[in-house]
């Protein structure tokens, strides 16, 4: 057999220019809603693989270190990519974490 690694779907939408919907992201734990805020205000991720998501100019500055051998893969945010997070409002019946207080409006 064969094993085949494929990027997320999250990784993909970045990469391709797609948009990516999150829906209740108040059921998702709070690490994971700060790694998307990450995403979105700073315009950076690192990656369990060690690649590396850059937004803009950074994307081409880190490219062309890792062509000149300084680093491993670096991949642009497309400037199409939109991210859509829907979430509940806390409290009941939501029971879900306090998204809004951990990410902000």
């Amino acid at each position: 057999g064969v094993l085949v690694y494929d990027d997320s779907p999250l990784v993909k939408a970045v990469t391709h220019g797609r948009v990516l919907v999150v829906d209740e992201a108040d059921k998702a734990p709070t690490a994971v809603t700060a790694v998307l805020k990450t995403l979105t205000e700073d315009g950076e991720m690192l990656l369990s693989d060690g690649r590396r998501i850059v937004a803009g100019h950074d994307a081409f500055a880190h490219r062309a270190l890792a062509n000149n051998g300084g680093g491993g893969g670096v991949l642009p945010v497309h400037p199409r990519f939109r991210m859509i997070v829907l979430a509940n409002r806390p409290g009941f019946p939501f029971l879900g974490n306090d998204f809004y207080g951990a990410v902000g409006d």
